[in-house]
């Protein structure tokens, strides 16, 4: 490789990674609401359901190409203590080695598919419950069951359950034709958490972009939808995102009948309060 084409790859490196977005550093309010859902980053987030407080594929540090480009919420130090971490794939902007590296030495359980049970188990958490499609476990009173997903790699979604709320978290799926039997077997969702940030590589969809994702709120019903999974940047050239992915949401989702007031979007490090 000559020097010209030296200088072209960096060039290219450069424009790829961006510096990153200052981080918030946001205090975390616990409240007493029956659901509380805060966005630390992109598809990471804290649940609390009725006081038990899990964390949502944790993304803490960002990588050399796929990189954060919104401000992160939380560093590792400042993230509120939670009873698990629920992993949904193991793509490194859902599956943080270093940070679940960090987390396993002061939170005592991981819910994630089988594929990442063993990498867990490395990672330090002593108790790792490994769930196929349809399966179920309980964390302090709150059931987890995890459903079908569609994406480049096995991914789980999961719906949590309290005796007060009920939650899907869809990972980063593609549109399936599944999402239907999720609706049939969790009806009356209180809120379902939806990635919209619609990445393609070479022009081929791997997850759900806004207007797919507007058709998967109709089809679920629930009472209230907030959008995640559009803080992702990078990967080369080879990665596609839209351009405003909220609004596009937000306009998707009102083209299919959902009301304005049921898309809840959430700055990172912004907590909304769900009273039943």
């Amino acid at each position: 490789m000559n020097r010209r084409h030296l200088v072209a790859v960096a060039a290219l490196l450069l424009t790829a990674c961006p510096p990153l977005p200052i981080p918030r550093d946001v205090p975390y309010h616990h409240a007493d609401a029956d659901l509380t859902v805060t966005r630390i980053v992109h598809g990471s987030l804290i649940l609390e359901l009725g006081g038990t407080r899990i964390l949502v594929d944790p993304w803490l540090y960002s990588g050399f190409f796929i990189r954060q480009r919104e401000p992160l919420a939380f560093r590792p130090s400042t993230l509120p203590s939670a009873r698990a971490v629920l992993l949904t794939h193991g793509h490194g902007e859902h599956f943080d080695d270093r940070a679940l590296g960090l987390l396993a030495e002061r939170i005592p359980e991981a819910v994630a598919p089988a594929a990442l049970a063993d990498r867990l188990r490395r990672l330090g958490f002593h108790q790792v419950v490994a769930l196929d499609w349809w399966e179920r476990t309980t964390i302090d009173g709150v059931t987890v069951t995890a459903v079908p997903a569609r994406h480049a790699e096995p991914e789980n979604g999961y719906v949590l359950e309290s005796d007060r709320v009920r939650v899907y978290a869809a990972g980063d799926t593609r549109p399936f034709a599944g999402m239907a039997e999720i609706a049939t077997a969790f009806p009356r969702l209180d809120v379902a958490l939806l990635p919209i940030g619609g990445q393609r590589l070479f022009g081929v969809r791997r997850e759900m972009g806004p207007e797919e994702a507007a058709v998967a709120a109709a089809t679920l019903g629930a009472a209230r939808i907030v959008p995640i999974g559009y803080g992702r940047g990078g990967g080369l050239p080879l990665f596609w995102y839209p351009r405003d992915p909220v609004a596009s949401f937000q306009a998707a989702a009102a083209a299919v009948g959902v009301e304005p007031e049921q898309v809840i979007v959430l700055d990172t490090g912004e907590s909304w309060h769900y009273y039943r």
